[in-house]
């Protein structure tokens, strides 16, 4: 039976081959063929991904780069996505527009090899053996916040403007303090707030001032420096805490009887600097900006002999970016108005029972089209690129698998074809997709659950699983180009058995499997499941000429 449906299977893609130029899109024979080839063992992408910083020793000689090749080609993986533009903006090759990995200020980064050359090492090694390389880059994001370093301190006016909601605690005097969160670690000069959904009593340490609130009534304030035992949390109440400057502030503006207002919400714009993130994002309309990526992505290209091309962080950091004066200028050429209330009349903050909520305004559903509509226009500038430079480069990208929630960073991966059914999708929404423009899409099932049922056990929607992510994932490409499933490796530490149901679950439900990264396969050693999942041989459908020819419609 297996012997014919891979005779049936190569006769089927001698007719794909053959067959006229069809629509991008969904179609009979597309879906025909697509729906198959989910099906067929055979043509399944092998893929491997190799993150820059987690590996970044691992990799600094020919000798170690041979050896993870090596290993790489004994488990049968066909391609390698090395990492050579990683969040911080530095570049893992000597190159004429960013900066060199071993030139960053980052603790971990020092002493790495001046201007030593990993792409072209992996290059050379994996093509050795047969193995496709492909240069991911991360796109938008060019700093580390937490050493001010990289391209975009270098450049302050690329940074991203972040709409920054800040809970405070009001006393009866009117003096605030910003509240720095809820049942988290309370750190220096911070004051954070503790509810008996966790704990029973205070949780910090002695290094601080408490107050105890029931009702909005401050009922009793201590200085735990000089011994006080912490407070206990009422079940109608809750705990303040402060240390440094928020302690200081506790005890003089607090005191037993006082009235506290602890909803007060105030909104902020702030650069991508003073925004609480390790990765300091840029805007992506600006012109020098994609200018800059497009520049990275062309040196690479006319440099080095790879075999794709992947856009990763090619997106907007989170929902609240960007609120520039750039972003609203051209959000409202966009709309064809000008905005009354920004930025409310995107939407607004609150933090009704404790938890950081957006209300939608008028605009919300309009603006989060605009943002998937920029990131798909710099996709089309970035597709071009490649395809015009070699026809035969691939062309791809990352993205999380949690399509429900990703619109919130500006992306939609789906189909041009694919209408999605969420309240914050307009209309106009299946306008912004960029599917089409991919050889193929590699989708983030980062779930520790592999199945439908395990996820709704734990109590989540069944698509916070690897089977139900991966479902989402084929649904709304609508098979307008191959979807590989992906696995983060970590989240099956001392789980092997459960890695390996992951990737068989992967594997069956989409044209492939990209697995990150390099560094956990090394660390489990789990080198000997991979080698024996992979066992038969398997060729990636992007790779085959009549495949790609009905995908492209070309």
């Amino acid at each position: 039976m297996k012997k014919w449906f891979a005779l049936s299977f190569a006769f089927l893609l001698i007719l794909v081959t053959a067959m006229p130029a069809v629509a991008s899109g969904n179609d009979q024979a597309r879906h025909r063929v697509l729906q198959n080839l989910v099906k067929n063992d055979a043509m399944k992408a092998r893929i491997l991904w190799v993150d820059l910083a987690a590996n970044l020793f691992a990799l600094d000689t020919q000798e170690e780069v041979r050896d993870m090749v090596e290993k790489a080609a004994k488990a049968h993986f066909d391609t390698l996505i090395l990492d050579v533009k990683n969040y911080t903006g530095y570049v893992a090759y000597p190159s004429h527009i960013a900066p060199h990995i071993s030139t960053s200020r980052i603790d971990k980064y020092q002493g790495y090899p001046k201007d030593y050359d990993l792409l072209s090492n992996v290059l050379k090694e994996a093509h050795k053996r047969g193995i496709k390389v492909h240069a991911a880059i991360n796109v938008f994001s060019e700093g580390n916040n937490d050493y001010k370093d990289g391209p975009a301190f270098k450049h302050p006016e690329w940074q991203s403007v972040f709409q920054r909601a800040v809970r405070k605690v009001k006393a009866p005097d009117g003096s605030t303090y910003d509240l720095a969160g809820v049942n988290t670690e309370r750190g220096a000069n911070q004051l954070v707030l503790y509810t008996p959904e966790k704990y029973k009593v205070s949780p910090a340490n002695q290094w601080g001032a408490e107050a105890q609130v029931v009702n909005g009534v401050v009922t009793q304030v201590v200085d735990r420096v000089h011994g006080e035992p912490p407070l206990e949390i009422p079940e109608n109440g809750v705990v303040l805490s402060g240390h440094g400057e928020a302690r200081e502030w506790i005890l003089a503006h607090l005191k037993a009887g006082d009235t506290v207002d602890m909803d007060v919400v105030e909104t902020k714009l702030v650069p991508a600097s003073e925004y609480p993130s390790s990765s300091v994002f840029v805007n992506p309309i600006r012109a020098d900006v994609q200018e800059y990526e497009l520049d990275i992505i062309r040196e690479i290209l006319d440099n080095y002999d790879v075999d794709g091309i992947v856009l990763d962080r090619a997106r907007y950091a989170n929902v609240y970016a960007d609120f520039s004066n750039l972003s609203r200028k051209k959000f409202e050429e966009y709309i064809g108005e000008k905005v009354k209330n920004w930025p409310e009349d995107i939407f607004s903050v609150t933090f009704a029972g404790g938890e950081e909520k957006i209300v939608p305004g008028p605009l919300y559903q309009k603006w989060i089209e605009w943002r998937a509509g920029n990131i798909r226009d710099f996709f089309r500038k970035a597709e071009r690129l490649v395809h015009e430079k070699d026809p035969s480069l691939f062309f791809s990208t990352y993205v999380g698998a949690w399509y429900p929630l990703y619109y919130s960073e500006g992306v939609n991966w789906a189909s041009k074809t694919y209408q999605p059914d969420y309240d914050w999708a307009s209309p106009d929404y299946h306008k912004t997709g960029y599917a089409e423009m991919l050889d193929f899409l590699m989708t983030g099932n980062y779930f520790s659950e592999v199945t439908r049922e395990e996820a709704e056990e734990k109590g989540n929607p069944d698509w916070y699983s690897v089977e139900g992510s991966a479902d989402i994932a084929m649904d709304v490409v609508n098979e307008a180009t191959f979807v590989y499933g992906s696995l983060y490796l970590l989240q099956y530490k001392d789980r092997p058995d459960q890695f390996k149901r992951a990737l068989e679950m992967a594997l069956s439900k989409t044209h492939g499997i990209m697995l990150f990264d390099l560094i956990y396969l090394e660390e489990y050693n789990w080198w000997p499941i991979v080698e024996k999942a992979f066992a038969k041989p398997a060729r990636p459908p992007h790779e085959n000429p009549g495949l790609r020819k009905l995908i492209s419609g070309d």
